[in-house]
């Protein structure tokens, strides 16, 4: 649809890669379809392969949307920061690139933030095919306890990160309204853009696990207000048989959820929240393996003739390749974090390449 500058929505769309890239040309492709003309988007294209940037590029162009081409892989927060720097509109949307958005999905939550006040609104997040219709997020908490959570003595203070409210049910068999939530997910939400000069930026020491619990925290602890619209959906693709982790996907994926990366985003969670009495964290740094297992392990031995549906073929390789993929996501860790250097010494934090 077709509107002037004067009936624009003031905001802007920021696209950013979660894990991976291989749906990143669909995703691009769904936002033009469901999204006003002319709507601004920011497209923070952090080490994709070189087919999938060229066509993405094409599409930025074709649409007159900012494309922004950095070499090096970035982390969730790394991205997001990147995009709100560049943006000068009232809002921000983040959505990241293995998302689908259903018709309205941006106008509901800006309507949403108007109409509350609020500095978050997250949408109803659905999950699996067909599109939008089973949910995997509908809200959450990260606490029972919030006056304990923020002025209570280290041994009260429990995480609760239930986040996942209503996961796996149809959307037609709940019934959701707007609502205010402790948790807001991050592969798609609509931030007010001076909400970051008011609460800091997203905490680039937290590269990848519990990232949004610490952005939904901050903007508890600094006053502000997230809310759910469910009038607003859109369906985040997860790693499953239906949209795998490819070939061209997994270097990206290895760094991402790495050990390395998972252990230091929770013990800074910990540290920074006053945490360390919690036993969440123990149990939780148990489970730094199982994307690796699930999202490249298992897919890979699946292709074995005869064998690779195997519960023990797939235990045992496991057993073989963890350590070996973790090896190899330290290795990525430790360079991805000399190129972000390297690239921020010389160009600045919000100068890369940049096509209009």
């Amino acid at each position: 649809m077709s509107k002037s500058n004067a009936d624009r929505p003031d905001v802007t769309i920021v696209v950013t890669a979660r894990d991976r890239f291989s749906l990143a040309v669909r995703s691009l492709e769904n936002l033009v379809a469901v999204t006003p003309a002319h709507a601004r988007l920011i497209y923070i294209d952090a080490g994709s392969p070189a087919s999938v940037a060229s066509e993405v590029k094409r599409i930025c162009s074709e649409n007159g949307f900012r494309y922004e081409r950095f070499e090096h892989f970035l982390s969730p927060c790394q991205a997001r920061n990147r995009g709100h720097h560049l943006a000068d509109t009232k809002y921000v949307a983040y959505i990241e690139n293995d998302v689908m958005a259903s018709q309205g999905w941006l106008e509901a939550l800006v309507k949403c933030a108007e109409e509350t006040g609020a500095e978050v609104v997250q949408p109803l997040i659905c999950q699996g095919m067909p599109l939008h219709t089973e949910i995997h997020q509908a809200g959450g908490d990260f606490t029972d306890d919030m006056d304990a959570f923020f002025n209570g003595p280290p041994e009260a203070r429990r995480l609760t990160d239930r986040h996942l409210n209503h996961q796996g049910k149809r959307v037609d068999e709940v019934e959701l309204s707007r609502t205010e939530t402790q948790v807001c997910e991050v592969h798609c939400f609509l931030a007010r853009r001076d909400l970051f000069e008011r609460f800091g930026d997203f905490d680039e020491n937290m590269p990848c696990s519990k990232d949004h619990v610490d952005f939904s925290v901050t903007i508890w602890a600094k006053g502000g207000k997230i809310m759910l619209e469910p009038a607003s959906i859109v369906t985040f693709c997860h790693p499953d048989r239906t949209h795998p982790v490819e070939p061209m996907d997994r270097p990206m994926f290895i760094l991402r959820w790495s050990p390395n990366w998972q252990r230091k985003s929770l013990n800074h969670f910990r540290k920074k929240w006053g945490l360390e009495s919690d036993p969440y964290f123990e149990r939780y740094e148990k489970l730094t393996s199982w994307r690796y297992h699930d999202a490249v392990v298992r897919p890979m031995v699946r292709k074995l003739p005869m064998i690779g549906h195997s519960y023990k073929v797939q235990k045992m390789a496991s057993t073989i390749m963890l350590p070996v993929i973790s090896a190899i996501g330290t290795h990525l860790g430790k360079k991805q974090a000399a190129q972000t250097a390297d690239w921020d010494s010389h160009q600045g934090q919000t100068s890369p390449s940049a096509t209009r």
